[in-house]
Order: structure tokens, then C-alpha cells, then sequence
């Protein structure tokens, strides 16, 4: 098998993960054959009844929310095929990053983008409501700031605020 078997796209609410992974899966490289969002993974397994990942969180919670993220995420990295996923914007915590960070078959990758940027795109009206916003926007700021420190630790950084095309083009030069 490949030194790199598995992508995660890692980056702030906002930062453009999931619309990266839709323009990734529709011009794949050779070799690379999943190409999943791990919130509809979760909204898919978990969310029977709710309409959107908002709604499941708010009946559920955090707590019970993140938990299965981890178990979602543990199964995804078990399967054979090669694949990318788009990681939810708190995926990646301090004991996340201790599990799988120096692993050699999973390679992060960090989507970049300024809080005023994140905070632009995720309050700007849309078909499916963002979790997040309800904590309004200093605390999504203080949010940004911690989640920033696990961030930094990933070395394949590429700027979210790039068109998608340059973006998708980036991110295939870096596998």
C-alpha cells in the first residue's frame, strides 16, 4: 500500500473543506476513490428525523455529537480504499491530533483562511444553518484562537481564500 492512504481536510468552519472535497471528487487523481464530509457521514448514520447537522446537534448535543465524530472518523480511516474527508471544524482536538497526527498513512491537510473571512462565509444566509453560529461571533472568534494552536501543528497548510480551482490544483500537487 501507498505511504499516504488517507486525506483529512482539516480547517475553521467556513474554510471551504467541503466545497474543496466536491470539486476534488469530481476531478480525482488515479488511485483515489473516497472522497467523503464526515458531518453527512454523521448526519446519514445519526440523524434520522433531522432535516440538517444544526438540528441533530441542538436534540443531541456536543457531547454525544462528538463522540460519534470520533467513531464515524475511526471507522472512515479503517476502510482499504484511498480517500480524502473533509473533517467537521472541531474534529481535530489536542487528543485527535495525538491519535493519528504522526501517523504515516494519514496526511492533513490544513485549509487556511482569516477569522473575518471564516465568519463571512458561515453567517451569510444558506440552505443548511452552521451549528457554530449560535455562539455568536466573539465567542467563534475565542473558538478560531484555540482551535488555531492545533492547526498550527499541521505542516500542509494551503489558503482557503484561494479560487477553488487553484485550491483543488494546490491540494493534488501536495499529494
Amino acid at each position: 500500500m501507498a505511504l499516504c492512504e488517507k486525506i483529512l481536510i482539516a480547517g475553521f468552519s467556513g474554510a471551504g473543506k467541503s466545497t474543496l472535497l466536491r470539486k476534488l471528487k469530481s476531478n480525482p487523481l488515479e488511485g483515489w476513490e473516497t472522497f467523503d464530509d464526515l458531518d453527512q457521514i454523521i448526519l446519514k448514520e445519526k440523524g434520522k428525523g433531522h432535516p440538517d447537522l444544526a438540528s441533530l446537534i441542538e436534540f443531541h448535543g456536543w457531547e454525544k455529537f462528538r463522540l460519534w465524530e470520533r467513531q464515524c472518523l475511526e471507522s472512515w480511516l479503517k476502510e482499504d480504499a484511498k480517500g480524502v474527508l473533509a473533517l467537521g471544524g472541531g474534529t481535530l482536538s489536542p487528543i485527535l491530533w495525538e491519535l493519528f497526527g504522526k501517523n504515516r498513512k494519514i496526511k492533513f491537510c490544513f485549509l487556511d483562511i482569516p477569522f473575518e473571512v471564516a465568519w463571512e462565509r458561515i453567517s451569510l444566509e444558506s440552505s443548511e444553518p452552521r451549528p457554530l453560529l449560535q455562539a455568536g461571533k466573539k465567542n467563534l472568534e475565542k473558538i478560531f484562537e484555540e482551535r488555531a494552536k492545533i492547526y498550527s501543528q499541521i505542516q500542509w497548510r494551503l489558503d482557503g481564500a484561494k479560487n477553488l480551482t487553484e485550491l483543488s490544483q494546490d491540494f493534488w500537487k501536495g499529494v
